[in-house]
C-alpha cells in the first residue's frame, strides 16, 4: 500500500502539471504522520537505502570538474561554514532555550552537512532550468565534502565534546536548564545505577532489600519522569557526560553499575570511577568475551554477561529437571508469573 501511495499520489502530481517528485514528497510525508509508520520504514529502508545509492551515483555523474576548478576556493568557505557554522547557530538556539551545552553540541552535529533534499531540490532547479550545471557540480562538491565530514564528527561526538566542553560554555544559559530532569535530594548515594532496563529494574528491587540508599541514571527521558512519579531517586544523564559524572560525587560512593552494553561507554566510566574512587565496586555489562577480558584489565570489579548467564540458567533448569515434562512446565508457570508480577515495570527499549 505504501508503495502504491507514493507512485500514485507522484503520478497525479505529474498528470496535473506539478513536479513528481513534490508528489512523492507530499506521499512520503503523509505516511510519515501514520501510526504505523515505523513498520513502514522497516519494510521500506532497503529500497530506499538502493535508491539513495542510485540517486548519488547520478548526482555523481554529473559532477564536472572542469567546472570545480574555478570554484575551489567557495567550496572550502561554504564547507567550513556547513560544517562549523550550523552547528554553532543550533548550539546557539539551544541555548537560549535553556538546553545544557552538551545536547546543543550533540544536536548541532546532526546538521552539519548538506541534505539530500537540497541536492533533490538543486536538481529539480536544474530541471526546469533555474541553475546551471556548474552550480550543481558546486553544491554536489559541498555536499560530499560535508556528508563526508559531519560523520566522521557524529561517530566521534562524545570525545571531540571532552577536548572543547570547557570552550562551549559560552553556548549555555546560567539556571537550571530544561532538559537537566533531576529527582533526587541527597548528595551521595551508596549505588549509582546508570541504565534503567530489564536488568535495571530487577537490580533496584535488591538494592531495596538492602536498604542502601541509590541512584539512578538514564538518557531516556520518559522513564526519569515515570521513576520520579513513583519516587524512586533519579535523574536525567548520559554516562559519557564528564560533566555529569563529576556532579554525582563518585569518590563517595561505593558501587556503581551500568547495564549500558557500549564498550566505549563503559572503558570511560571505568576510567572516571577508577581516577576519582579507587575502592569503589564497578559492575559494567558486555556481549563479547574479548571485551570483558579487556575491561577486567582496565579495572572493572565484574562484568555481567547476559547471554552467558541465560545459557547457564537454562542449562541448571535442564540439568535438575532433565526429561521431565512436567517439572519444565513448572519452571514456566513459575516464570510467567514473574513476568506478569513486572507489568508495572518500564519498557521502553
Amino acid at each position: 500500500f505504501s508503495l502504491g501511495w507514493c507512485l500514485a499520489l507522484a503520478s497525479l502530481f505529474n498528470l496535473s502539471g506539478f513536479s513528481m517528485e513534490i508528489g512523492a514528497i507530499l506521499a512520503g510525508i503523509t505516511l510519515s504522520m501514520s501510526p504505523y509508520r515505523h513498520e513502514i520504514s522497516s519494510k521500506m529502508r532497503q529500497l530506499r537505502d538502493f535508491f539513495i545509492v542510485l540517486f548519488f551515483i547520478f548526482m555523481g555523474s554529473q559532477l564536472s570538474f572542469t567546472d570545480v576548478g574555478p570554484h575551489v576556493f567557495s567550496i572550502i568557505i561554504l564547507s567550513i561554514f556547513i560544517l562549523v557554522g550550523n552547528p554553532i547557530i543550533v548550539m546557539v538556539l539551544m541555548g537560549l532555550l535553556g538546553y545544557t551545552k552538551r545536547n546543543g553540541f550533540l544536536a548541532g552535529l546532526t546538521v552539519a552537512q548538506v541534505s539530500e533534499f537540497s541536492l533533490i531540490l538543486v536538481t529539480l532547479g536544474i530541471k526546469v532550468g533555474h541553475l546551471t550545471s556548474e552550480v550543481l557540480s558546486v553544491i554536489t562538491a559541498v555536499g560530499l565534502i560535508t556528508i563526508a565530514g559531519s560523520s566522521y564528527m557524529i561517530v566521534y561526538s562524545n570525545q571531540a565534546y571532552q577536548h572543547i566542553s570547557k570552550y562551549l560554555s559560552i553556548f549555555e544559559r546560567k539556571g537550571r536548564k530544561v532538559d537537566e530532569q533531576k529527582h533526587h535530594v541527597k548528595s551521595q548515594y551508596d549505588i549509582i545505577l546508570f541504565g534503567y532496563d530489564h536488568i535495571g529494574c530487577e537490580l533496584v528491587e535488591s538494592f531495596k532489600r538492602m536498604r542502601s540508599s541509590f541512584l539512578i541514571v538514564d538518557y531516556n527521558p520518559e522513564i526519569i519522569v515515570e521513576l520520579a512519579r513513583k519516587g524512586v531517586p533519579c535523574r536525567y544523564g548520559d554516562v559519557n557526560d564528564l560533566e555529569m559524572l563529576n556532579e554525582l560525587n563518585l569518590d563517595r560512593t561505593r558501587m556503581v553499575i551500568s547495564t549500558i552494553t557500549d564498550f566505549g561507554a563503559n572503558l570511560f566510566l571505568i576510567n572516571e570511577v577508577r581516577q576519582q574512587n579507587k575502592d569503589a565496586i564497578v559492575i559494567v555489562v558486555s556481549h563479547k568475551i574479548e571485551d570483558t577480558l579487556e575491561l577486567y584489565k582496565l579495572g572493572a570489579s565484574y562484568v555481567i554477561m547476559p547471554r552467558l548467564l541465560g545459557g547457564k540458567q537454562t542449562s541448571a533448569i535442564i540439568e535438575k529437571h532433565g526429561l521431565d515434562a512436567k517439572k519444565i512446565l513448572e519452571e514456566k508457570n513459575a516464570h510467567i508469573k514473574d513476568l506478569e508480577s513486572k507489568t508495572d515495570i518500564i519498557d521502553y527499549t
